[in-house]
């Protein structure tokens, strides 16, 4: 705070490292005998070099409240800066097809999730039934026996619904279609949208709709996959 004279005070609000645009409020009571003079002498004192918002305020009560409404708009501006940085994706170390690639394969996991859900290990452990202390203990034993599968989303290991049945345990197709991926190096994503996506050898059908009633034509869908790499 800077005290220009007995009666006009000078706040510094907040600034943007961003923008570098300094917002400040003069506090001038009602009743000072403040001149046009004294303010625009005031505003000489603290212009800085770049953007700046003054506001005159009636007393502090009024500038504290344009203080906190600056704060959420300066902490707003530098999210959405963070945000874009986060975003943007330098054109000489990324093609144009890749980043559609990208795209397209988020875009297909969101599906994925909307459409059949994911379950944590909690859940897992409360659709088995499961009565163990340790709740992340089944989902952990199930997918190091290859029965099932994660992948990771929002920084969290989390298990695609299809993989259960009504009765909450591992359907048997899953750790048969996961045997024959084993030696290819799968990862969780690729393996959750393999089942979700059309196959030629099921008719156009894809793997997850046919997890009941199908199973072992999926199982052999899953190995002409790889019979089509190997060629």
């Amino acid at each position: 705070m800077i005290c220009v004279n007995e009666e006009v005070e000078i706040i510094k609000l907040t600034q943007s490292s961003a923008s570098g645009a300094v917002a400040r409020a003069f506090v001038i009571p009602e009743a000072a005998p403040t001149t046009s003079f004294d303010l625009a002498a005031a505003i000489e004192e603290i212009r800085p070099e770049g953007e700046e918002i003054v506001v005159v305020a009636a007393n502090h009560s009024v500038a504290t409240q344009i203080a906190q409404l600056a704060a959420v708009l300066m902490h707003g501006e530098q999210q959405t800066e963070r945000l874009v940085e986060g975003m943007f994706i330098p054109s000489s170390t990324v093609s144009p097809a890749t980043a559609l690639q990208a795209q397209r394969n988020a875009e297909a996991r969101q599906e994925l999730i909307e459409e059949f859900g994911l379950y944590d290990s909690d859940q897992v452990a409360e659709v088995a039934g499961s009565s163990a202390n340790n709740r992340s203990a089944t989902a952990s034993r199930w997918s190091a026996a290859g029965r099932i599968f994660t992948v990771n989303h929002d920084g969290a290991r989390v298990y695609p619904r299809f993989q259960f049945g009504t009765d909450g345990q591992p359907r048997p197709v899953i750790a048969n279609v996961l045997d024959v991926f084993q030696p290819y190096g799968l990862d969780g994503w690729e393996t959750a949208l393999w089942f979700t996506t059309a196959s030629g050898w099921l008719d156009d059908e894809r793997p997850v709709d046919l997890l009941t009633r199908e199973p072992e034509q999926i199982v052999e869908a899953a190995q002409h996959l790889f019979d089509e790499a190997v060629q």
